[in-house]
């Protein structure tokens, strides 16, 4: 059994060498580590080729620029691991997560996906996330009982979260299941993990829980975080026209968190010119100009919403984008 350890790379300098020791001083030893340098226009391609010299089980692919999907999909189409792991170029991860996953998940029951515990390492605390499941192996049966009414939106819990965490970093795929249902759409910028983390959760025959903290993400200023995006609203069509494509219709259940999660990044997208210190008035006449463009609106009904999205939603349809901004700074400054 292998592993192939994919590091997308780009202007990560300062945190790459963590990142890649990270992964080679594993204590165990049987994987690939394939860095894929993104056009980074610092020193990255030249620290990637650095250790490419120096370990065999490196082997290095530089691209042009063209975003974190297409990173990940090029790195994929290079691995010959079993499984494989996605590492971001300024994060690292526990030495014994590669020994651990294979004693405790892969060895005794094969399944096609591990998901385990991470923590956000920010400059004055840490924030640990776990699965909100028991730990242990869930076969078909009880993902359809447990794990499928409540993967992408959980009523039970504050909107718009799910039982699994979107991020694509705390998972370990069998190479089998990644290479049916990986993120085929590259234009993608932004909630990236989504596009492919649940359809890989949904057409799995069996999932490993481990409720160990085995992955750090970097939450520091200079990470990988982004910046105000004026094509949030353009990208986020994108992304739920592409998860409706490879997730809609198949059941009620799983239409109605599509729907949620539609709503979520629309409120999400307007939150996001006040995140980004945009003024009001320009931000309400781009809202407005966006939403007219894209036609999200209309993506979207109420059926199984909670009352403070029916709202913000409501507000959009009625056009006040004045006063959605309002109650988005309300909310902004309470948190």
């Amino acid at each position: 059994m292998t592993y192939s350890v994919i590091v997308p790379i780009y202007k990560v300098e300062q945190y790459l060498r963590k990142c890649i020791d990270s992964i080679l001083n594993q204590s165990f030893s049987d994987f690939e580590l394939i860095l894929v340098d993104d056009g980074s226009p610092d020193k990255c391609p030249e620290i990637c080729d650095e250790y490419d010299r120096q370990d065999n089980r490196v082997k290095v692919i530089h691209k042009a620029n063209g975003g974190l999907v297409s990173a990940r999909n090029a790195g994929l189409r290079l691995a010959t691991g079993d499984y494989i792991c996605y590492v971001d170029g300024d994060d690292w991860i526990n030495e014994d997560l590669l020994k651990i996953i294979y004693n405790e998940a892969i060895k005794c029951y094969n399944p096609d996906m591990v998901i385990f515990g991470i923590v956000k390492k920010f400059i004055d605390d840490d924030l640990e996330i776990l699965n909100d499941l028991p730990e242990g192996i869930y076969e078909k049966d009880q993902m359809k009982r447990l794990v499928y009414p409540y993967m992408m939106y959980d009523s039970r819990k504050p909107f718009c979260k799910g039982l699994i965490f979107p991020a694509a970093c705390n998972k370990i795929y069998s190479r089998k299941l990644l290479s049916e249902h990986y993120c085929t759409n590259e234009r993608i910028r932004m909630g990236e993990d989504n596009a492919f983390v649940f359809e890989c959760v949904y057409f799995s025959e069996k999932i490993y829980i481990c409720n160990k903290i085995l992955y750090y993400y970097n939450q520091h200023p200079g990470a990988m975080n982004h910046s105000y995006d004026k094509t949030r609203f353009e990208n986020n069509k994108i992304l739920y026209d592409y998860m409706e494509e490879r997730l809609g219709g198949i059941n009620e259940e799983l239409d109605g968190q599509l729907n949620a999660f539609r709503a979520y990044w629309l409120i999400m997208a307007v939150f996001h010119e006040i995140k980004s210190g945009n003024k009001m008035l320009p931000a309400a006449n781009h809202i407005r100009k966006k939403i007219a463009e894209t036609q999200m609106l209309s993506y979207i009904n109420f059926s199984g919403l909670p009352k403070s999205a029916i709202l913000f939603i409501l507000i959009l349809k009625l056009r006040g984008y004045y006063l959605a901004l309002i109650a988005a700074a309300l909310v902004q400054k309470k948190r």
